[in-house]
């Protein structure tokens, strides 16, 4: 992700050297696995630095590696079980960056993925994600809510489902036989859903509608500290309504 130079004057936005960035990853990692009844080595943060960039991802005996329907693969954790054999999978990636004379590390983007799947499977299908992108990162946009959600269950059907084969003799297009009265399709109600973009909506999770009509639903995170509350807040409230779902 390109990142974006920001005003001399602007300061408040979470800024970290490499070695705090480094220690961050595993006070952080602690606190994740506490958060997901993990122990000790089930779950960390594996930290990548450059002189230019710096990001972490999770790693552990608990971890496995899947796919995502957008950006390379990476690790997920167990969330919560849906069943006896299918649980909830979490993953989480950050990326920070440093450009000219900066002297640390600037907060660019966060997020994470929800996905469904059986330990040892390398198919976990993606059903959400949780994004917070910083001002930054070219993905931020004014308008957009940041925090937000977006939705990928439909994506991930539809780049999954099989394609159905045509047969020899069917009839389609003008060459199929029209009948006077006949109902509507059954399957054409699901078709739309399916075929409804609806991973490209920005959910906001923390728009003030309530207030003002000039509070924005585009927040910034101004400290590590709020980041990491973020991150642990969001990782519980996950947990705790992955525990709804069944199978």
């Amino acid at each position: 992700m390109e990142c974006l130079s920001l005003p001399k004057n602007r300061v408040s936005e979470p800024s970290l050297s490499a070695q705090r960035f480094s220690q961050r990853s595993v006070s952080l990692a602690v606190k994740f696995a506490d958060t997901l009844g993990l122990h000790t080595g089930e779950l960390a943060f594996a930290p990548e630095l450059s002189n230019t960039s710096a990001a972490m991802s999770l790693c552990g005996r608990a971890s496995e590696m899947i796919s995502r329907n957008r950006g390379s693969a990476h690790p997920v954790v167990p969330l919560a079980s849906v069943s006896d054999e299918v649980s909830l999978w979490v993953g989480y990636r950050e990326l920070w960056e440093k450009h000219g004379n900066l002297q640390n590390f600037r907060f660019v983007e966060g997020g994470f993925t929800l996905h469904v799947g059986r330990p040892g499977e390398l198919e976990k299908p993606q059903i959400l994600r949780n994004e917070w992108v910083g001002r930054r990162s070219r993905a931020f946009v004014s308008k957009a809510g940041h925090p937000h959600w977006q939705l990928d269950a439909l994506e991930s059907f539809r780049t999954s489902a099989p394609k159905p084969e045509a047969r020899f003799g069917d009839l389609t297009g003008s060459n199929a036989v029209q009948e006077f009265n006949s109902e509507t399709d059954p399957n054409l109600g699901a078709n739309l859903l399916l075929s409804l973009t609806v991973e490209n909506m920005h959910l906001a999770s923390a728009a003030h509608w309530w207030c003002a009509p000039e509070v924005s639903v585009a927040h910034e995170p101004k400290t590590v500290n709020e980041l990491d509350r973020w991150v642990i807040g969001c990782v519980s409230y996950m947990r705790q309504e992955a525990s709804r779902c069944t199978i």
